[in-house]
């Protein structure tokens, strides 16, 4: 037994058995700490490993998932319950002879003289602080994005905006009293970087400053109802430009209208013709300056 040890053990070969144990006894912790240690290294080496490859394949994640667009947007112009219709040029003396009277469709006349549906309630309104008593186009937006990341919309301005006098000089009112689900805001071209509140307690003011879109990582998809008001003058831009935040930094994304830009009518400074339709009747109004409520509504 004590040639196998030697064998084995060879610092092992000593004829005191009490230092003979000692070193055999050091030999085997040397040997179990050292299979310990080369255990634990390839098991390190092996969870660094799959840290690294799962931070890897993380990364090329977060890069497809940034990849393209940050977020999808609909856009869709809002037609219903029109309140108000604008019209180039005025009608002639048998066209208002026979609009005149009990009240009518006028849907017939829209299409036979290429009017534009608008909207003024909340242009009127004297908390949206618009000094033109215009008449306002709306588009409904839906936006939403399929990131995993989360991303914030802290921001919105018309891009590309280009204006010329107004060329409707008709108007036909037609208030209609129907409340949205959308969020609803506006825009006034005198101000094209600051959207506006329209309904709930803020009325009028700033819209970013008391809210914000969350998109991503499974968030709903939310929707607008975006007025555009021009006063006096008809207007074109290119699209909404949109400013949002990630992880990454700030940064922007335009909403086109399906591809295309945008148009917003006004009302000439000088109108020749107004028109109100009531609950029995259509009359004729007075017209008046920009600046004044036509017709001596109350809104």
């Amino acid at each position: 037994m004590d040639d196998v040890i030697a064998g084995v053990v060879p610092e092992a070969a000593d004829a005191d058995p009490r230092r003979r144990n000692r070193k055999i006894l050091i030999r085997l912790c040397w040997v179990v700490v050292s299979s310990l240690v080369l255990f634990l290294t390839a098991k390190g080496t092996e969870w660094l490993l799959s840290v690294y490859n799962a931070q890897v394949a993380s990364d090329a994640e977060d890069k497809v998932d940034r990849q393209g667009p940050a977020f999808s947007a609909s856009v869709r112009a809002d037609t219903d319950s029109l309140e108000a219709t604008l019209f180039d040029k005025p009608f002639s003396a048998e066209e208002k002879r026979l609009l005149i009277g009990p009240r009518k469709d006028i849907a017939p006349y829209r299409a036979a003289h290429h009017g534009r549906g608008v909207f003024f309630t909340d242009v009127w309104n004297e908390s949206m602080g618009v000094e033109t008593r215009g008449y306002a186009q709306a588009w409904m937006v839906d936006v939403f994005s399929d990131r995993r990341a989360t991303l914030v919309i802290n921001g919105m301005r018309m891009k590309g905006l280009e204006c010329v006098p107004a060329k409707a000089t008709t108007v036909i009112i037609h208030p209609d009293g129907l409340i949205h689900n959308y969020a609803g805001v506006l825009f006034d071209t005198a101000r094209p970087d600051t959207l506006l509140i329209a309904d709930a307690e803020h009325y009028g003011e700033p819209y970013f400053k008391h809210s914000t879109i969350d998109l991503g990582n499974g968030a709903t998809p939310r929707g607008l109802r975006i007025q555009v008001t021009s006063g006096t003058q008809d207007c074109t831009w290119k699209a909404f430009e949109v400013t949002y935040v990630d992880s990454d930094g700030t940064h922007t994304q335009d909403i086109t209208n399906n591809g295309k830009g945008f148009a917003v009518r006004g009302i000439a400074e000088k109108q020749k013709q107004v028109f109100d339709v009531s609950e029995s009747e259509i009359a004729e109004c007075a017209p008046k300056p920009p600046t004044s409520r036509p017709c001596d509504y109350k809104y």
